[in-house]
């Protein structure tokens, strides 16, 4: 489906303002949003938030749209019950299939991918499965339409892998002189104790994290985007006789910001929290965040981190970590880094349940 017909049809028939969190599946539908004028888009840091935004316009009269991966449906879980649901709010949502029945996707996907038509099922929200035809993408939309207007309440298109045809983005050429973020992975890596543990978020952090280091005491936490630093929050308090360090995105930190406070209220003298910003969901095709206008290291210290730093150059971050026994903890790093990773960076081979096991072995010893 080309993306200029998509984003076409659906305002035409009424349907704006576009908001949410993007997934891979929305790459090039989001690059063509992106390049447009005429497409009004809100960047939202949940998709518990888009709703809440979608709510506000629908109240305002608007049928907006709410983008998200079938796994941030379960972010949108409560707001749609306790919002859309129950004041009687219409919106469209389009979900991607990530991990449709039959089809490979990585392990975080499988159970929302098999579980996701239930769900709405579950919650009464009726979908439609979009064909890749223009035919059939008009009299979706119209059934959308005439839904929303009659029942004042949410319907859902779910869209596959491979829906949208390719858009590329316009990149504008500027000088970048900030390093990448594998720089300063390994950086850490050849700096830490080899009783330490080094945690890395979802996506390319993650994945360079366990793809790129040695350390016996890693951990690539899967999915469940925001949740990192909360795990880290646990095993720092389990084991106070290590460093635990917590590789988190700004994409990441900003869906889970709430546990920036209660990291400060808990006050693990162990724990070691690195932000590394390129203002980007890197891994889902290099759409904005809004970390731009976000001071992440005054919030980090408004929350109640002991130390913080703001890092541009490699060479302080080099500083820190020769002197990282002297910080009060938490400590709070923020690193300024520019987008881009190793080649063939692959999905780890091991299970999740491997995973888990081999950190929670390290941790025994």
């Amino acid at each position: 489906m080309k993306v200029e017909s998509f984003v076409k049809i659906l305002k035409e028939a009424g349907f704006f303002p576009f908001m949410g969190v993007p997934c891979s599946v929305f790459k090039f539908l989001l690059n063509y949003i992106d390049n447009s004028k005429e497409v009004e888009n809100y960047l939202c840091s949940s998709e518990g938030e888009a709703m809440g935004l979608s709510a506000g316009f629908a109240i305002s009269g608007k049928m907006p749209v709410v983008y998200m991966q079938n796994d941030g449906y379960g972010n949108a879980v409560n707001p749609l019950s306790s919002l859309q649901l129950l004041y009687k709010l219409p919106a469209l949502l389009l979900i991607s299939w990530r991990a449709e029945p039959g089809k490979k996707d990585a392990p975080q996907h499988y159970i929302m991918g098999k579980t996701i038509l239930r769900l709405l099922d579950v919650f009464e929200i009726p979908y439609i499965i979009l064909k890749d035809d223009i035919a059939n993408l008009e009299n979706s939309v119209m059934k959308a339409k005439e839904y929303c207007k009659h029942n004042s309440a949410p319907i859902a298109f779910i869209i596959k892998k491979g829906y949208f045809e390719k858009y590329e983005k316009i990149i504008s050429k500027s000088v970048n002189t900030l390093n990448k973020r594998i720089e300063y992975i390994k950086l850490l890596a050849n700096n830490v104790s080899d009783n330490d543990i080094l945690l890395g978020a979802t996506g390319f952090c993650g994945r360079e994290l366990y793809q790129s280091i040695k350390h016996k005491g890693k951990f690539y936490m899967m999915g469940s985007m925001g949740c990192l630093s909360a795990i880290g929050l646990g095993i720092a308090k389990e084991n106070p006789n290590r460093n635990i360090f917590v590789l988190d995105g700004d994409g990441a930190l900003l869906m889970k910001m709430g546990t920036l406070s209660t990291i400060g209220y808990y006050q693990p003298k162990n724990l070691i929290h690195i932000c590394f910003d390129n203002n980007k969901y890197e891994s889902t095709g290099g759409q904005p965040t809004t970390s731009i206008t976000t001071g992440f290291s005054t919030i980090a210290k408004a929350c109640g981190y002991k130390s913080i730093d703001f890092v541009t150059e490699i060479e302080d971050f080099q500083k820190i970590l020769e002197n990282i026994k002297q910080y009060e903890k938490p400590h709070f790093i923020h690193i300024k880094v520019k987008t881009g990773t190793i080649e063939c960076l692959e999905r780890p081979s091991d299970s999740p349940e491997d995973m888990r096991e081999n950190l929670m072995e390290f941790l025994s010893k």
